[in-house]
Parts: C-alpha cells; structure tokens; sequence
C-alpha cells in the first residue's frame, strides 16, 4: 500500500510539474498580437501590400499585408488602442479595438474605394502610387479596357486619343513638344513597368513590341519629367503598366480581321480593279493567374497585315510574359521577357498628290528579331525601407535593306529606395542607373559605337495639413558615345561627353473636398542620340547626312493647374484646365541644308531658341442609373509654338546664301509658312469619346480633330515630294476622323463591331504618306 500512496504520490508531482512548466511557456512565450485579413469590398481579392499601424502607438507599429492579404501585428501594448489601414486608391479604414494582454486579437478589414476618378491611382508622376488629385504636373490616363474597345492592334492607336497627345510618324508629340523627325531622337520618355523601351541609338519608339494584350493602365505626364526619368523626358512620359495577376485565373484568345475600304478619292487607290484586298488578321493569346506565392501572365501575338498604302506589308509575332515570385510579404522576385520576330515593308513618301502608292526609290524592307529579358527585385526591410533593383538585356537586330541596318545589344540597370516618414509627412525617393550599349550600324557609316548612361537622382515630397503637398527633384546625367575619330574625313573627338543636373518643384493644393491646384517648373536636358549624330543614309531621293556639330539641347516647362471634381447625383467626374509654357534653348530639329555643289541634303540642327505656350482642358464623366452607364472623356488643346530665332529676310535668301546666313534666317527660310510658326505642329487638337453602356451592351464613339498644319519643310514642296504643295492646299482644313463601336459581352464570349474613319476624311499627318481610309473591324474574344 505504501509503494502504492508514494508511486500516486510522484504522479501527482509529475503532473503539476508539467502543469508549471506548461503555464510559465504561455507566460513567456504567449503574444499580443493583432492578426486579420485586406481584402476589397467589392471583389472580395486580397489586397497585397496594405500599411496596417498603430496610431497612437509610441512606437510607431506597423506591418504590411502579404500576398494573401494576411497580416500580423505584435505589439507592446494592451487596452484601446487605434488601429489604421491604408493602401493608394481606397478610403483609410481606421477603428478602435480592445487589446487583451497575451491574446490574439482578430481583425478582419474591407477596403472601399474613393471617388472612382479622382481617385484613381497613378505611379508615373512621383515613382510612387498616389491619386491622380494630388498630381502636381498635368496627368492623364487610359483605363485597362479602352484599348479592346477601340479594337486597337498598335498602342500607337490608342495614344492618338489622348488629349494634347500625337504620333507623328510613329514619334511621341505632347503638346507640340516634338515635330517631324524622321524617327530620331524622342523627347517623349515611353517605359513598362519603370523600364525604358525606347531604342537607345535612335530613342525611336517600336511600338508594336508592347505587349498590348496584357497592358493595364496607360499614364500620360505631360510636361518636363526628366529629374526622375532622364533626359528623353524633356516633353513628357507615356508609361504602361502590366495588368497583375488575380486568385480567378484568366485565359482568353481573341481574333481580330479588319478591311480597308476604298478612300473617298478613288482615282488615289491602288486597289481599284484589284483582286487584294488590304487588310489585317490579328490573333492574341493571354493567361494571367496567380498561384499561392506565384503571379504568371503570358502574351501572346501574331499580326498579318496588307497595309492601305501599296506594299506598305507586315508579319509579326510575339511572346512575353511576367513572372512574380512572393519569397515573403517583404521580399518580391521577377523575370519578365519579351520576344519579337517579323519582316515589314514601307515607303518614304509617295508616288504623286495623294496616292496610296509610293515613290519606287523610296520603299526599303526589314526583318527585325528584338527581345528583352527584365529581372528585377524589390525588398522592403523592417523599417520600411523600400528597395527596388531593375534590370534589362535588349538585343536588336533591324536588318534593313538600302544600308540602313543596325544591330545592338544594350544593358539596363538601376537601383531605388523608397521611404516614407508617416509621423513628418515626407516621402524620399533616390537612385541611380546605367545605361550601356554597343552598336553596330550600316546606318551611322558601318561602324561600331559605344554609348554610355550614368545618372543619379533624389526627390523629396512633403505633405502639410493633409492638403498641400510640395515636391523637389534633383537629377545628374552623364552621357558619353565612343565612336571613330575621323568621319567623312573630319576628325571629331572621342568620346563625346556632356554632364548636367536638372532641377523639378511642384506643388498641389487642396483648397476644397474636390478641389486641386497645382504648380510646376522643370528643367530638361537631352543629349543628341547616334541617330541624330551620325546617320548616313538615303530615303528615296533625299540624302539624310551626319552633323558632328550639334549640341545637347535643354529647356524648362511651366504649368498651373486646376482640377475641379463634382458629383451630382447619377453623375461623377472631374474637369480639368492647365496653363503650360515650354522653352528651349538649341532645339534639335532636321532641316535642309546645301552644299557648295548645291546638292541638298537633311540633318539634325540646332535651330536655336524656342517657345511653345498653350492652354488645355479635360474631362472625364461617368453617370449610372440602373443597368445603364455614360461615359463622357475629352479635351482640347491650343497651342502658340515658335521660334524665338526668326528672320523674315531669310524667305529672299538663295540656297547658296544659307551658309553665311543667321540662325533666325534659316528658320524662316526652310519654313512654308510666311509667319513664324514652329514646323509640324497643329494649333488646335480636340479630343472626344462618348460611351453608353447597358448590361452587357455597349455603344461608342470617338472624335478626333487636328488643325491645318500650317508649316513644313520648304524643299518637301519645292523640290522633293511630288504634289505635296497642291495637297495640302487642297486640304488646308485640317482632319475631322469619327470612329464607332458597338459590343456585346457574354459570360464566356464578347463580340465587337469598329467602324474607323466612318466618314472617308483623306488626310496626312506627315509629308508624303496618306493616313488610314474608311475601315471596319470585329474582335471576336473567348474567355477558356
């Protein structure tokens, strides 16, 4: 019995011992904790990336939301304390909770979007997302959908939309920044996802390489931009931003013919009494889901294109896609790639007055390969810093015929770090990058050069009384091309370097609920490109010649702004009106120049001075009843562009005289205008889109209008463009293009009708090459 009581006895022991031992390991070990879930009211999708803390918290607590939305909050603290939800585009969510010391306490938050439009969430103008209200530069954006709607197979397309915004020739133009430059030297900045894609050689835009199918929202800057992207954007940015991935995967194939008609001047057409019929066959392909800690998007593209204008053909295809990996809520891996292989063919300028056929010597055929491969890494740290590293290989390989091939390998890479000081209101952003290529080009006299980009760049945004915000950026940039020492027989130096700093402010007030004023000033700076430098070649009958003199060109942009939101009822939207004023010092612009031979030839030149002042205004309207919606987006642009160098003399100047004679007399002598008037720009721009939607039904339309252009190249209608003169006389009305839409989505299929150019207006936006006749097109899309 005795054995018996002490073996119950040690029992007893053992187990208030564990007793012990397990109540000190809850004392120890146990935490307070706030843990929950983000999600979108809506949609009910995770948001990734939510900034969850404490706001009475001495500390400063706080934590981000992972990629399933979850988060997990340890805190020092128990008793009420206040907790904060935010992320860019919704409505903070705050509440006061009881926190119970040594327990977990459960929170799960749904986040309600803002005002729909102006609180739509823009990157472009800061680095960073915030709502486009509190933009201090003018900013305008297209949504996701708006290019399907338009049945566009080119951003190009889509981009003519956009008020203030022209492609001119396949050259970005914002607010009269650019004229006609023969594809050379951009002052537009276009980037993906941060990334450059502009042709480093010749800053050319390839448009068609964009991978269309899985782009998201399109952001236009318009204005200098240069402390944070360099120095192509002296005249704005256009940055596309790829669709993310959601938890419902998403496969789709669409397939799109289109049909050129006949122009409303038949005698031009080449395919009267002809058995082709111009055309397009486009085919896309896209799969975007994400798989737990995975995002996967693919693209897929091919295009068959018999042009409107006579042997103006395409075939390409394309493959791209983007990789994200969530390693932690905290650190996020990509690759993306791009792949791009196809063959075109085109002409310089056409045959005579108004024909959709060209010149015989001017036609040249390309078979391009290009591809890019992006890796990039972002990391947030513990104390929110925000660490960010891109990267880009492009290779390129335009094999064109009439010794104009180059080929090209170039290498991309910056580094970021973002912080925000919630307690003082700041945001720093600060980086630096490197751009190397190495060029081989028949183009620039067959020979080899080295280019290099070295920049670094701060900015500093501070917000007061939750209303005004004041933004300063600083930039240096360093530009150096290593080339040959003798050209043509002149020796230049080697290598070619120019370093500078450039300086941006900005400003935005809220001086009511929906109303934003703002202010800015920025520099600019560009450095001539090869292209610009050293190119040699012909086009037709016309010698384009190197100029080893021209020097960087630099300027600053002005603007004040308003932005006025409202909502009345069914209708919501904002309207927009902003003052803007750009100067430049040695403008880079191609004009002609003779020789002693009086041979003629165009080159890059400093044309001096110039001032491009105007005024703009936008809306963007949506009104809901039911199942039915309108849409209303537009604007119009005036323009006063000119040259600060001008000289009326130079009109009665032979060509032999040219070369004694002033900068303000060349100017006014390659013109056609008699007044001064800055080359390819139009006065008036009105841009309009109308949408009604109900249920599954949609019905659109779009207008677009541009003024006479009223000054070109002299010798393009002297000399050297047959019929040029008399077209443009005829046409001196400029061009009024109405497109319409009509679709229908099912669960599964949607179905789209686009008539373009509905009314046949003949018109150019470029010396020498007719733009699009009527045409229709359908879009037949499948959800799998």
């Amino acid at each position: 019995m005795a054995k018996i009581h002490t073996f119950e006895i040690m029992q007893l022991k053992y187990l208030f011992s564990c007793l012990f031992i397990a109540l000190l390991s809850s004392t120890l070990y146990s935490q307070t904790l706030i843990k929950g879930n983000v999600q979108d009211q809506q949609t009910r999708e995770p948001i990734i990336g939510a900034w969850i803390r404490l706001l009475d918290s001495p500390a400063n607590e706080g934590t981000l939301s992972d990629a399933n939305g979850n988060f997990s909050l340890p805190l020092k603290q128990s008793g009420k304390v206040k907790l904060e939800v935010k992320y860019t585009g919704y409505e903070t969510y705050t509440d006061q909770i009881q926190i119970i010391e040594n327990t977990e306490t459960i929170v799960n938050v749904l986040l309600s979007e803002g005002n729909v439009l102006l609180q739509t969430m823009v990157i472009s103008s800061s680095r960073s997302e915030k709502p486009i209200s509190e933009s201090t530069i003018s900013l305008d954006i297209i949504r996701p959908e708006y290019p399907e709607k338009l049945n566009s197979t080119s951003v190009q397309q889509v981009l003519d939309r956009i008020p203030g915004v022209q492609i001119l020739d396949g050259q970005a133009n914002i607010r009269g920044g650019s004229g006609y430059s023969y594809g050379a030297g951009s002052r537009v900045m276009v980037v993906m996802d941060d990334l450059p894609v502009l042709q480093p050689d010749a800053g050319l835009s390839n448009w068609d390489d964009l991978p269309l199918e899985n782009v998201g929202q399109i952001e236009v800057v318009k204005g200098a931009a240069s402390s944070l992207y360099g120095s192509a954007a002296m005249n704005g940015i256009i940055h596309f931003r790829s669709i993310k991935p959601s938890l419902e995967p998403y496969t789709a194939i669409s397939i799109m013919p289109r049909i050129f008609m006949k122009p409303s001047e038949e005698n031009h057409w080449w395919g009267k009494g002809n058995n082709t019929v111009p055309g397009e066959m486009i085919t896309t392909m896209v799969h975007r889901k994400r798989y737990r800690k995975t995002d996967l998007t693919l693209g897929g593209f091919y295009a068959n294109k018999t042009g409107y204008n006579e042997g103006a053909n395409s075939e390409n295809g394309r493959f791209s896609g983007l990789i994200t990996q969530h390693l932690s809520d905290r650190l996020i891996v990509n690759l993306g790639f791009n792949f791009n292989k196809g063959s075109s063919s085109s002409f310089f300028y056409w045959k005579s007055e108004g024909l959709y056929t060209g010149d015989t010597s001017s036609y040249s055929n390309t078979q391009k390969f290009r591809f890019n491969i992006d890796p990039s890494l972002q990391y947030i740290s513990t104390q929110n810093y925000k660490h960010r590293f891109i990267g880009r290989w492009f290779h390129i390989d335009n094999n064109v015929d009439n010794g104009q091939s180059n080929q090209s390998h170039n290498f991309y890479s910056e580094y970021q770090c973002q912080k925000s000081f919630e307690s003082l209101g700041i945001q720093l952003t600060a980086g630096g990058l490197m751009y190397h290529s190495r060029i081989n080009a028949a183009l620039y006299g067959d020979t080899t050069f080295r280019s290099y980009n070295l920049a670094t760049y701060l900015q500093a945004e501070k917000k007061w009384f939750d209303r005004w915000i004041i933004s300063a950026g600083l930039r240096y940039e360093n530009f150096s091309i290593y080339g040959p020492t003798i050209i043509g027989g002149d020796t230049i130096s080697n290598p070619s370097v120019e370093s500078r700093p450039i300086l941006r402010f900005g400003t935005n007030y809220q001086l009511t609920k929906a109303t934003f004023i703002r202010a800015s000033w920025g520099q600019g700076f560009r450095f001539p490109t090869i292209a610009e430098k050293y190119i040699s070649t012909f086009a037709g009958g016309i010698n384009i010649s190197p100029n080893l003199n021209i020097q960087a060109e630099s300027g600053e942009s002005y603007e004040i702004g308003i932005k006025q939101g409202f909502a009345f009822g069914m209708l919501q939207g904002f309207v927009d009106a902003a003052w803007f004023l750009s100067n430049y010092k040695d403008m880079l612009e191609f004009s002609a120049v003779f020789d002693q031979n009086f041979r003629t030839s165009f080159q890059s030149q400093n044309v001096g001075d110039t001032r491009i002042a105007g005024f703009e205004i936008t809306t963007q309207n949506q009104m809901s009843w039911g199942k039915n919606t309108v849409q209303i987006s537009g604007g119009y642009t005036w323009l006063d562009p000119k040259f600060v160098n001008w000289d009326s003399t130079g009109k009665k100047l032979g060509p032999l005289s040219l070369g004694k004679a002033s900068i303000a007399q060349r100017n006014a002598y390659n013109s056609t205008a008699n007044y001064n008037i800055l080359k390819y720009r139009n006065r008036h721009l009105v841009r309009i889109d109308l949408e009604y939607q109900r249920s599954s039904w949609y019905l659109g339309c779009n207008f677009n209008y541009a003024s006479h252009i009223e000054s070109m190249d002299r010798l393009f209608e002297d000399i050297l463009i047959p019929g040029l003169k008399s077209f443009r006389k005829k046409h001196d009305h400029g061009y009024r293009v109405y497109d319409f839409r009509c679709g229908y989505k099912l669960s599964k299929w949607s179905f789209q009708i686009n008539l373009s150019n509905a009314f046949n207006e003949v018109y150019i936006v470029r010396p020498g090459l007719m733009e699009a006749p009527r045409n229709i097109s359908a879009r037949i899309s499948r959800i799998l």
